[in-house]
């Protein structure tokens, strides 16, 4: 290389350094072509964003990697020397960093098993959002929660070690399937009309969850066949509770993994109006009855 640009006459060392460095050079810009060739493919042919973003960043790691490894065969060679120094540096890199090989290791059990992908709504350790990046060592997420009551962003991007793949349960949301069961509770008082309010409570779950339970039913139905889990419907239901102050009514009801707030607060908004409307019928609270009062002793002047 360095013959071709007219440099024949000095030192062979340095001549090597020069090669090195030139085909070094030539390996960046080739990668960096060839990741901006298939990234602009990848953007044109693909339209779903999260298959998009998820096959962007193998790529981008592929280039990384791929790089890495012609980089040190211009540096270091082909023979022996090159296998002493990766067992050296790879002796001393599993030696002082283990979280960074944990991290590594991690990132191929999450790509190589699907575990979770960009655009997928997870929980990692004491974390969750919906991941935005994936690099080799850590996934990036937009936090939901937190300070903020409920499934909506915090504002806050949170960096986890991949690392975690290997120690800590990994809750997927939105893997194979986009809906969720969710819950809301209702107390009721034992004075009133309980069974209209059942009614209504059912109502206004199914009336919410109608426009989901077609294609939450397919997707638990394939859930269904690819793992050994009972079948199960999706209507909403209504569950009872006796406790000591009211009974307590659970509408138990179909959505989409990232509509949980959003339906909840229609429901509580409706479901309250709809209360306020019936005369037999209304949300209970705490109370306490007062069976009995002890003597009050008050000491006279006379005896002070």
């Amino acid at each position: 290389m360095a013959e071709l640009l007219g440099l024949s006459d000095i030192s062979q060392p340095l001549m090597r350094l020069i090669n090195r460095g030139i085909s070094t050079l030539i390996v960046v810009v080739l990668l960096m072509l060839f990741s901006a060739i298939i990234r602009s493919q990848i953007r044109t042919r693909l339209r779903g964003a999260p298959n998009r973003r998820m096959l962007l960043m193998l790529v981008r790691n592929f280039v990384l990697v791929l790089g890495g490894l012609f980089i040190l065969f211009i540096w270091l060679g082909a023979g022996g020397d090159m296998a002493v120094a990766l067992g050296i540096v790879g002796a001393g890199v599993a030696f002082a960093s283990q979280e960074v090989i944990g991290s590594f290791a991690g990132y191929l059990i999450i790509v190589s098993t699907n575990l979770y992908r960009i655009g997928d709504r997870v929980r990692v350790g004491d974390v969750v959002g919906d991941v935005v990046d994936l690099n080799l060592m850590r996934t990036t997420m937009m936090e939901i929660g937190a300070w903020v009551n409920a499934d909506q962003y915090s504002g806050r991007l949170v960096s986890v070690s991949n690392r975690n793949a290997l120690i800590t349960p990994i809750y997927n949301y939105t893997k194979y399937n986009e809906y969720l069961w969710d819950e809301i509770m209702l107390p009721i008082p034992y004075t009133d009309n309980w069974r209209r309010a059942v009614e209504i409570v059912l109502t206004e779950g199914e009336e919410y969850s109608s426009e989901f339970q077609g294609m939450a039913q397919s997707a638990f139905d394939a859930l269904a066949r690819r793992y050994p889990i009972e079948a199960t419907e999706v209507k909403s239901t209504v569950y009872l509770r006796m406790t000591d102050n009211w009974i307590e009514l659970t509408l138990r009801y179909v959505v989409e993994a990232r509509r949980r707030r959003e339906v909840q607060e229609k429901l509580y908004h409706d479901i309250l109006e709809i209360f306020e409307a019936t005369p037999d019928v209304s949300v209970a609270s705490s109370t306490f009855e007062i069976v009995g009062m002890p003597p009050l002793l008050q000491r006279s002047a006379d005896q002070d």
